[in-house]
């Protein structure tokens, strides 16, 4: 996740949070159950069954069925973080960016960092509160558009969702039990950055659109940048 602030064209952070271990199955059952290349690149030579599916109980690493790898990569010099498929505590590995285990980061450290990071940014939606109409209604007016709970289509939803459908799966006591121990860290900066919207009233804090806010202080490093060479390019024609 980029640091707020480190980018030279001005931009408004916006990230969205839901409950972890919830957010942990829905992200195996449309993304780890089965392989999503398969299931939509090889729609004639791929059928899913209850067989080739993967288990839920084996979703409890930090890099979903499997602990995070990094790849090396010899421009840098280094490895980069990259995650696709994530199952403990990912946001603090998504936000921090720390989570290569050649580093030696550990989760809290990583956490400290999330959390740092996170609470710069300008907005952060909470996905459990769109239930509640009245929050949708204060996050809309913030953006200044409607339409908010529309949905989308996201990658491989359709292709898994007929594939659930076909072949439910259930959820034991012991595995979501399991994911919550395994997501302790995830689920108290969960509960730091939402649990203010359980205040009576707290709706009420948030601004309402204003274009006008961020016609002010445009101007940007980008913009700088290329006065300054404009500039410099007319005083060479002058000479």
């Amino acid at each position: 996740v980029e640091e707020p602030g480190t980018n030279d064209v001005d931009t408004f952070y916006v990230s969205h949070l839901r409950e972890p271990v919830a957010r942990s199955i829905s992200h195996f059952k449309y993304q780890g159950r089965w392989n999503c290349p398969d299931l939509i690149l090889k729609p004639g030579n791929f059928t899913p069954t209850r067989e080739n599916a993967n288990p839920i109980e084996t979703w409890n690493q930090t890099g979903g069925h499997v602990p995070l790898s990094c790849r090396w990569y010899q421009h840098i010099n280094s490895h980069r973080f990259r995650i696709m498929e994530c199952a403990v505590n990912c946001y603090s590995q998504w936000f921090s960016g720390l989570a290569c285990p050649t580093w030696n980061i550990s989760a809290m450290e990583q956490y400290a960092v999330a959390k740092a990071r996170v609470l710069r940014f300008n907005m952060i939606v909470v996905i459990e509160k769109l239930r509640d109409p009245n929050y949708v209604q204060a996050v809309e007016r913030f953006f200044g558009v409607p339409g908010l709970t529309e949905k989308g289509i996201p990658y491989c939803e359709r292709a898994s969702k007929l594939a659930n459908t076909k072949f439910p799966f259930v959820v034991r006591n012991e595995t979501r039990e399991s994911l919550t121990r395994l997501n302790e860290i995830d689920i108290q900066l969960y509960h730091e950055l939402s649990d203010c919207l359980n205040e009576e009233g707290s709706y009420n804090n948030f601004p309402e659109w204003d274009g006008n806010r961020f016609a002010l202080n445009s101007f940007n490093k980008t913009e700088k940048k290329r006065a300054v060479w404009n500039n410099s390019r007319t005083h060479e024609s002058e000479q």
